[in-house]
């Protein structure tokens, strides 16, 4: 529990490693790959290392990568030592970004600002869900994430200097950056500290040539990479990257993607910081004679402008990097919530300001938010009991998913062993002595029993909860049937949908399937949708013969069809 613990400056940054290496490392591979963004970067580096092209691999039998390499090469990396790709080696480079990005904000914020804040602002951001979820997650948004706010902390050292010292450590993280993602990697942290440089001050002429030199530098390494990739995928690879990098920004993709208005931004920042979205909106609440709310009704709209510029630079700095990078991401058609993922540290930052003035006015609150978290601990573990001891009563589960939800209540009733039930006793434990002695703490003393709980809850969820459940959603049983049958190679699919695969049995079958179109096979298996093989089948009868292996009634988490195998054969 974290008020047991006399926390100072001192051992502030190795109580945050500690919390954050606990929260993300033992887990990574406790979940199977449930959804198609996983398996699609993770057997990137599949084919890299099957094939011992590093610079662009085709997978899923007719697929080159959409993104830059750089997330597939650690996973390559990782998995060389263990031997081979797994579920905890792809996720290994998000949760070492993650360890990364929370530590330097820490070292950041405790030495610009104030290392109180900036162990509050560590702490908030590791358990926003949203950074959270990405941490534990084989996708490039929180490498690049971490890329991206790392230079924005190296740029702000780099005129905090003078601009004496050439920044070497941003140009390296923008190259990352560019490498994981694309030019965003360079262009927005660039665009950050511009803005922040100007309004500090800085002359347009000056800030515009201090940056575009390391933003130059920055371009040369993705730049070796580029050249070798343009030379083997040729314009292929160069009208993808076009549209993937340019196109998406601009809304000229030749297909739909990720289309939101821009309330979606407002939206996805809101519900990605739960919990803390409770706490404020509880804050909100006039408790008594004590209104959080009293200090922004006397401030006047005047005034904001001149509060701004007294702010302490660093907190204008993650200010501004909050409106910078929110606006930029308004900007284009295609919006998803892990874009804002950079802002996140920032507003931590705010959120640790936030929690301190309610606990300086013993805000009613931090208690209650601290009790709630604490029940939702105990909740959730009485229902693990329930389903456990086999009472939960499945008839309550009717509609056209009632199998799927069913089969994730029986994995998680299914999913117990004594470190399971460690975990989920751990967190309850957690919650009675938060209510315990929640009456007889002070007001920041609840802050921090709240952040303590709810890192208990992470760790029950990552543990117990979130396997047990989504596993039932996995396509590997399906791929440990083709395995089962046809041990090496080629397994033949067929999915209606342009660009989506069978993502996940691909992953497990070692990226075996390959399209059925583009080979044309003359024998072997198919795996293809119930809902696809109405028009397929028939299209092909005068061709083909096909016979049923098996009927896999459980819908697929790439296509969200019921999936047959079939044997075939040319007549």
């Amino acid at each position: 529990m974290l008020p047991v613990v006399h926390i100072n400056s001192r051992n502030a940054f190795w109580f945050v490693a500690l919390i954050v290496i606990a929260t993300l490392l033992p887990f990574l591979g406790e979940t199977m790959f449930n959804s198609k963004g996983e398996p699609r970067e993770a057997i990137v580096a599949v084919s890299m290392l099957n094939s011992g092209d590093w610079i662009l691999p085709v997978s899923n039998g007719d697929v080159i990568p959409y993104k830059p390499p750089f997330m597939a090469w650690c996973i390559a990396l990782f998995s060389l030592l263990a031997g081979h790709v797994t579920e905890y080696t792809s996720r290994l480079p998000s949760a070492l970004a993650l360890i990364v990005l929370v530590l330097w904000s820490y070292r950041f914020f405790a030495r610009n600002y104030s290392w109180s804040r900036a162990f509050l602002c560590s702490v908030v951001t590791l358990t926003a869900f949203e950074v959270y979820r990405a941490g534990f997650a084989c996708r490039v948004d929180m490498l690049l994430t971490m890329f991206i706010v790392g230079a924005l902390y190296s740029l702000y050292g780099y005129w905090q200097n003078g601009f004496k010292r050439f920044p070497w450590l941003a140009v390296l993280m923008m190259s990352g950056a560019m490498l994981t993602k694309g030019p965003v990697g360079v262009l927005l942290p660039c665009a950050v500290a511009g803005v922040f440089m100007l309004l500090q001050g800085v002359n347009f002429g000056k800030a515009f040539i201090k940056l575009l030199l390391p933003a130059l530098a920055a371009l040369v390494l993705p730049a070796v990479w580029y050249v070798a990739a343009y030379r083997q995928g040729g314009d292929e690879f160069l009208r993808l990257a076009m549209e993937e990098n340019f196109g998406r920004f601009t809304g000229t993709m030749s297909y739909d993607s990720h289309v939101k208005p821009v309330w979606y931004n407002f939206i996805t920042v809101i519900t990605g910081y739960v919990p803390y979205t409770l706490l404020i909106l509880l804050s909100l609440i006039p408790w008594g004679r004590i209104n959080a709310l009293d200090g922004l009704r006397r401030s006047r709209v005047s005034r904001l402008w001149s509060d701004f510029k007294a702010m302490e630079p660093a907190r204008k700095f993650a200010l501004v990097c909050i409106v910078v990078i929110f606006v930029f991401y308004c900007i284009p058609k295609s919006k998803r919530s892990v874009y804002l993922l950079p802002i996140y540290p920032f507003i931590a930052l705010f959120i640790a300001d936030y929690i301190t003035y309610l606990a300086q006015r013993g805000h009613r609150a931090l208690k209650i938010y601290a009790g709630v978290m604490a029940s939702i601990a105990l909740v959730a573990s009485l229902v693990f009991l329930v389903i456990q001891c086999g009472w939960f009563p499945y008839g309550v589960l009717k509609g056209r998913h009632a199998l799927d939800n069913a089969m994730m209540i029986t994995g998680l009733e299914q999913y117990a062993s004594l470190a399971k039930w460690l975990l989920v006793e751990l967190s309850a434990i957690a919650g009675i002595v938060v209510l315990w002695r929640l009456r007889r703490q002070s007001a920041i003393s609840s802050a921090l029993m709240a952040m303590g709980v709810t890192v208990s809850i992470y760790w029950a969820f990552a543990g117990v909860y979130q396997p047990a459940i989504l596993n039932a959603k996995s396509d590997k049983p399906v791929a440990e049937v083709i395995n089962r049958l046809q041990p090496e190679g080629d397994v033949y699919a067929h999915v209606s949908t342009d660009m989506l695969r069978f993502f996940t049995a691909n992953y497990y079958t070692g990226d075996r399937i390959k399209p059925f179109e583009s080979a044309e096979p003359s024998s072997g298996y198919l795996l293809i949708g119930v809902e696809d093989a109405r028009t397929f089948l028939p299209e092909h009868a005068d061709d083909y013969d096909f016979y049923m292996v098996r009927h896999f009634r459980k819908r697929s988490c790439d296509t969200r069809q019921p999936m047959l195998l079939l044997k075939f054969r040319e007549k």
